[in-house]
């Protein structure tokens, strides 16, 4: 005879209810409950049902029942026949879909896990197909509500056929096992079961009861808001939120609400908060847990509905000192441990792509047996050769440029000997590609590495596992079909990191059942994340779905808002949580919530935002207590210690400090330089630095144009040209336009050249470097250098050139105030006698030219140098290094961020 029993409480009420009932049915085994099963929604919830069990008894000690979830409990059972794992049976599937070429290549692995999940639901919800495809179709036809066409048969076909084919193949699935082991659970009931909070149920599980039922008792308790007393919140939530659709309006509703429970409690539990960014909600959240904690309370719940609200809020935390235990958890495949895995193969995607290179070479887990010290040290010399060169890719342009450094050589080996293991032409199983890429990652260093880190470990198992389901496994894959594969899996995998225990819980809606916290907050409350958008199955939309008896949307939905109700009903604090704006944009509240704020406040009057009307109080306090955000007041000015004062300066270092005394500081006197960039296409920056290649190699070959015959002289030029160009070339074919407009202007300088000559001038030197020392008025020295592109000579007087790719009129602007650009004047100090000319040649135009500067240039020379000495004397004697802020300086300047000129109060 069946016995199951159900019994629905009021959610605030649930836990103590159904220990009570407990009690009373098995007073007779009193103090022993060892023998009885309780089924909870998790674990978390054990120790507080122990708790209400023992309060129920009367405060004495218990043996307590055995606690488990349906999933733990149907574990336990062994049917004794084996499984096919998950891997297996997406990879059958994958075969299947390729060798009827039903979709492109790039979609099958997503298409055959979405099939999985489908083929898992008719099993668990036991959904019976019809056995012939014709029938199937009907049956869709008919849910659909509309005439079969060609989508419609594909989608019949496509799901009819290879559900058959799966389910007929003889082997077990997932689904079909969890079937199994509930039902020899049910054949084998020992003892009577309990149910706490198990409000929804699959069919298969709840035949499972039916069954148990028949052998021992079965309690199933479940909350209910409508349990609950009229004056009760659970009641007030359950109304307010009840389907809109009902007849009875939401003015009316409140109305009766009112007269049934004249004062709410709903405005002293519930707070709405709406913060105008993202960075404004996660400060607003780190002060709110900080102050709770400082109120003595022991368990908070962060329930996060927008991760990167959590993520940002995380981070403040954990900067006040304040540990997170996030049960949310993160994709596998975002953490620094996948990471390096995932670039290794980019590498091998992309013939080692200077930058996968450098993010691979710099990962911690990569040649973990070298020291640390020695390992960066080679990676930085040679991501600096890579970048002075501007080698893009490829492992044997790499080896050509480390020269004779072993320890470059011995990690380019390395790579090397890693990236023919995993042969890409080759088409193998996927367990022999998993095989593959461990053997490469040993060859690495990589496991190591890996075997030391939390993540590291969970990726090691996920591969291991993998590796051992799919060995019986033959059939081949491309290397792309096998990528596309991991990527998936390192997709689905959640990595958590369960070494954390915290008062603060970041957690999901779901995982509150039945668990005690004194405060929680609902993080991302907006429309687009709550209630959750769930995820969209690729077949059938939600119509057919209820049609087939499969789970739909408005399953999801009651089961998110039960568990809302019970959340809201059982905490005795919770702030609500969104971004009001994002993007500049309103961004409405979560429907249910703003709901329940037109119902608050139509009922009692009473709005639920209050929360905002102290947000300023907050966030002056929040400044205090330590969860305040960086803002800049004013513009820095900061001073150099007399170390710190550079004791040598560049023409370009001048005149940085000439155009942001802030600018210097940061980059000559704390280094902080952008590092150079690796050219992948030509830029007018490494077009200039050609063209002074070019000149300097012409003119070391060709020092005198004039006694030359002319034609000549141009050939050697243009093959010149063309031999500095082949790099760029060959790398990019698009520079064959930069060559081509210096060719243009070949003509041109040649014609000046001859007139410069004519004029008594002849080529002396070229890239010549040059230092100067200079005395300071207090005593020290400073040492100015320079490369000078050219050096001309007529008698005993010299002249400087610098070669410019700028336009002429460019160039007379610059020169324009008088000693604003120092770049001439720096050159001529940098000789060991002053020369008579310093001019820019503009040298990128049909007709060339030369720009001096309109000063006698004896004259700017000394009163550059004075200027100088008097700047560093100054900087030794502590003068501020103030930021100028002028748009010309600021809109190219690398320090912008770091002198945080966007967020000054002007």
């Amino acid at each position: 005879m069946s016995s199951l029993n159900n019994y629905a409480f009021a959610p605030d009420q649930l836990l103590a209810a159904a220990a009570r009932e407990v009690i009373a049915l098995e007073r007779s085994r009193l103090p022993n409950l060892s023998s009885l099963t309780v089924l909870l929604p998790s674990l978390h919830a054990a120790g507080n049902f122990g708790r209400a069990l023992s309060e129920a008894a009367g405060g004495i000690t218990l043996l307590l029942p055995r606690f488990a979830t349906l999933r733990d409990l149907a574990g336990q059972a062994d049917p004794g026949l084996a499984r096919v794992p998950l891997s297996r049976r997406q990879a059958a599937i994958y075969q299947a879909l390729r060798a009827r070429e039903w979709f492109r290549q790039g979609d099958l692995w997503h298409v055959s896990a979405e099939l999985l999940r489908l083929f898992d639901e008719i099993t668990l919800w036991q959904v019976q197909l019809p056995a012939s495809s014709e029938d199937f179709l009907q049956q869709l036809e008919a849910a659909y509500q509309a005439q079969r066409g060609n989508p419609m048969q594909f989608e019949a076909r496509l799901v009819h056929e290879l559900w058959f084919a799966m389910s007929g193949s003889g082997e077990l699935d997932d689904a079909a096992h969890y079937q199994m082991q509930l039902s020899q659970l049910a054949g084998e009931a020992a003892g009577p079961l309990y149910l706490v909070g198990l409000n929804a149920l699959m069919p298969v599980e709840q035949a499972f009861l039916e069954r148990y039922a028949q052998f021992q008792p079965v309690h199933a308790f479940i909350s209910d808001g409508r349990q609950d007393s009229p004056a009760g919140l659970a009641y007030l939530l359950d109304t307010a939120w009840a389907d809109p659709d009902q007849a009875v309006p939401l003015h009316a509703r409140a109305a009766a609400c009112l007269s049934e429970a004249p004062a709410s409690g709903l405005g002293q539990r519930v707070s709405l908060f709406g913060a105008h960014g993202l960075e404004h909600e996660a400060e607003v959240l780190a002060f709110r847990v900080g102050q709770w904690l400082a109120q003595g309370k022991s368990a908070i719940a962060v329930i996060v509905q927008d991760r990167l609200v959590a993520r940002r809020a995380r981070a403040l935390l954990e900067r006040a000192e304040v540990l997170v235990q996030d049960e949310t958890g993160w994709t596998l495949s975002t953490t620094s441990a996948s990471t390096v895995l995932m670039r290794w193969l980019d590498n091998l995607d992309s013939q080692f792509h200077f930058q996968d290179l450098l993010d691979l070479l710099k990962s911690p887990f990569i040649f973990s047996a070298w020291d640390a010290g020695r390992r960066r040290n080679a990676v930085y010399r040679l991501e600096q050769l890579i970048r002075k060169h501007s080698v893009v890719s490829h492992l044997n342009h790499y080896r050509a440029l480390a020269g004779e450094d072993e320890d470059i050589l011995e990690l380019l080996q390395m790579l090397y000997e890693a990236q023919q293991i995993l042969d890409k032409k080759k088409q193998r199983p996927l367990s022999a590609w998993l095989h593959s890429l461990q053997e490469s990652l040993e060859r690495l260093e990589i496991r190591p590495g890996l075997q030391r880190d939390q993540a590291g470990e969970q990726v090691l198992r996920l591969l291991d596992g993998l590796l051992h389901e799919l060995t019986p496994d033959t059939t081949p894959f491309r290397y792309a079909e096998w990528r596309q594969w991991l990527n998936q899996q390192l997709e689905a995998a959640v990595f958590r990191d369960d070494s954390i225990t915290s008062p603060v819980v970041f957690t999901h809606l779901a995982a509150c059942r039945l668990r005690h916290f004194d405060a929680a907050i609902i993080a991302g409350a907006d429309a687009t994340h709550l209630p959750g958008q769930g995820r969209e199955s690729v077949f059938f939309n939600q119509a057919v779905r209820t049609q087939l008896g499969l789970p739909d949307r408005r399953t999801a939905l009651a089961s998110e808002r039960q568990d809302l109700i019970s959340l809201l009903s059982s905490v005795p604090e919770v702030w609500v949580t969104w971004q009001a704006r994002r993007n500049g944009e309103p961004n409405p509240l979560s429907p249910w919530f703003e709901r329940l704020e037109t119902f608050h406040v139509l009922a009692y009057g009473l709005s639920l935002r209050g929360a905002e009307a102290i947000s300023s109080q907050m966030l002056a306090a929040e400044k205090q207590d330590g969860f305040a955000a960086l803002a800049m007041t004013g513009r820095p000015a900061p001073s150099l210690p007399p170390a710190l004062v550079p004791e040598t300066v560049s023409a370009s270092g001048y005149n940085s400090l000439m155009a942001c005394p802030y600018q210097f500081f940061a980059r000559h006197a704390l280094h902080l330089n952008e590092l150079d960039e690796v050219a992948q296409a030509l830029e007018k920056r490494d077009y200039g630095e050609y063209v002074h290649d070019i000149l300097h190699r012409f003119h070391s070959r060709y020092p005198v144009v004039a006694d030359g015959e002319p034609g000549v002289q141009e050939q050697a030029l243009r093959e010149i040209s063309k031999a500095v160009f082949d790099h760029a070339i060959e790398a990019d074919f698009v520079s064959h336009a930069w060559l081509s407009r210096w060719e243009a202007s070949i003509p041109g300088y040649l014609a000046w050249q001859r007139k410069r000559e004519c004029e008594g001038w002849r080529w002396l030197a070229g890239e010549l470097a040059s230092t100067r020392q200079i005395a300071l008025m207090g005593g020290g020295s400073l040492t100015l250098r320079g490369r000078l592109d050219r050096v001309d000579a007529k008698g005993a007087e010299q002249a400087v050139l610098d070669y410019k790719t700028q336009s002429l009129d460019n160039l007379k602007k610059k020169l324009k105030p008088a000693g604003e650009d120092v770049q001439l004047a720096c050159y001529a100090l940098l000789l060991e006698t002053l020369p008579r000319q310093a001019a820019f040649v503009a040298v990128d135009e049909e007709v060339v030219q030369q720009v001096e500067p309109v000063e006698p240039l004896a004259e700017l020379a000394e009163a550059n140098l004075e200027r100088l000495q008097i700047m560093f004397q100054s900087l030794h004697e502590g003068e501020p290094l103030p930021a100028q802020g002028v748009s010309a300086a600021c809109q190219y300047c690398e320090m912008r961020g770091l002198c945080r000129k966007d967020y000054w109060n002007e």
